[in-house]
This record gives structure tokens, C-alpha cells and sequence, in this order.
């Protein structure tokens, strides 16, 4: 595990304005957020770069997951117009199952589920405008 990749991404995720970076490359994945708390939000957030959470910030969170824009972009909920979507409300998902496009500089990148579970809301239209940090999907974890 490259140790400087890890501390150049969590340095990127501290200056942004995003609340998770999740990256898949050449079979390692690496996903950092920044640590969220139950009352106000501090100025800055610390970062966790763990797999999981404490127990008792996991407890103050609600219950939906929400899979957050990694880019800017047009979102796309289905492979091609006239196509069915990827997933609609109530499908269940897997870890890593293709969920929508985003349209990026004529590129279509991949929305892929970062955790088990339930579809519970589709948050944008399809031909939607996106920006990094924007949520897209509720999920409720499995």
C-alpha cells in the first residue's frame, strides 16, 4: 500500500469541499471521509481514513446512505436513451454494481454502489446537472 498516495488524497479530500473520496485502481481501493459529528460543524473536519467508523458516530448518522457525486458532469440513469436504468427505486445492490453514468469532457465514467443495500431514493433526473459532493442516491445499508 502506497503510504504517500494515501497522505496526497487525504490532503486533496482536507482541501475540498467533498465529504467522501473513494478510488479504485488496479485492484486496490481507497476510500477516505472526513469524520462527522452529532452537533455543529467544525470549520474544518478531521479525517477519518479507516475502514470503518466508531461505533457512536455511526449511531448519530441516519439511517440512509447516500452515494455522493465524485465529479461534475450530466447524470445518466440508464446505459443509452430509450435504455432501461441501472436501478430504480427498491433494487437491491452490491458493492461495486454500476448504478448511473456521469458524463464528464465526452467521457462516460461509471457511478458505482459503495456499500450493500436497498435503493431508497433516486435523488436526481436523468440529464441532470452534477457537481462533486452531490449526493444522488439513498441507500439503505444492508
Amino acid at each position: 500500500m502506497d503510504l504517500a498516495l494515501i497522505e496526497k488524497l487525504m490532503r486533496l479530500l482536507e482541501a475540498s469541499d467533498l465529504q467522501e473520496l473513494d478510488v479504485n485502481e488496479g485492484g486496490t481501493r481507497i476510500r477516505l471521509a472526513k469524520k462527522r459529528s452529532g452537533g455543529a460543524v467544525p470549520e474544518r473536519e478531521p479525517l477519518v481514513a479507516t475502514a470503518q467508523a466508531p461505533v457512536d458516530a455511526l449511531q448519530a448518522e441516519p439511517a440512509a446512505h447516500r452515494i455522493i457525486a465524485g465529479m461534475a458532469g450530466t447524470f445518466y440513469r440508464a446505459p443509452s436513451p430509450g435504455a432501461p436504468p441501472f436501478v430504480i427505486e427498491g433494487t437491491e445492490i452490491r458493492d461495486g454494481q454500476q448504478l448511473a453514468i456521469i458524463e464528464a469532457m465526452k467521457m462516460l465514467n461509471p457511478v458505482e454502489a459503495d456499500t450493500h443495500g436497498v435503493i431508497v431514493r433516486i435523488l436526481l433526473g436523468d440529464g441532470d446537472s452534477v457537481s462533486p459532493g452531490m449526493a444522488l442516491f439513498e441507500v439503505e445499508p444492508r
